[in-house]
C-alpha cells in the first residue's frame, strides 16, 4: 500500500509528541517527516494572513482591517504508512495531538 498522510499540527511541541507516539507504535522513523513553518527569522507570512476587508469588520483602522491574523508556528507532518491498520492508527495519533487535515479535497461534499 505505502501511502502518505499529511496533517498540520499547531506547534512544534504537538508535532514532537505525535512523532514520539508514532515511534512508540512501531512506525518507521524514516517515514515521519516534520516541516516547521518558522525559523530563526520568525513565523512564515503570506498574503493570506493580511487581515479582513473593511466591509467585513465595519471599520477602517489597522487593527480591524490589516493586522495579520494571529497564528502559531504550524508544523506539517507527513507519515508513510504500509497498510490500512497503520493508516487508522497514524490518523488517531495525529488527531490526538491536534493534527488537522487541511486538504479541501478530503472534505465531504
Amino acid at each position: 500500500m505505502n501511502k502518505q498522510i499529511v496533517r498540520v499540527l499547531p506547534n512544534f511541541e504537538a508535532a514532537e509528541a505525535a512523532r514520539k507516539g508514532l515511534l512508540a507504535e512501531g512506525f518507521d522513523g524514516n517515514g515521519i517527516d516534520v516541516n516547521v513553518t518558522t525559523d530563526e527569522a520568525g513565523p512564515a507570512e503570506s498574503n493570506f494572513y493580511v487581515g479582513d476587508s473593511p466591509e467585513v469588520k465595519g471599520g477602517t483602522d489597522y487593527e480591524d482591517v490589516f493586522k495579520p491574523a494571529v497564528r502559531g508556528d504550524l508544523c506539517m507532518m507527513t507519515v508513510t504508512v504500509a497498510d490500512a491498520t497503520q493508516l487508522e492508527r497514524a490518523v488517531a495519533i495525529l488527531e490526538h495531538n491536534g493534527g488537522v487535515d487541511v486538504d479541501p479535497a478530503h472534505r465531504s461534499a
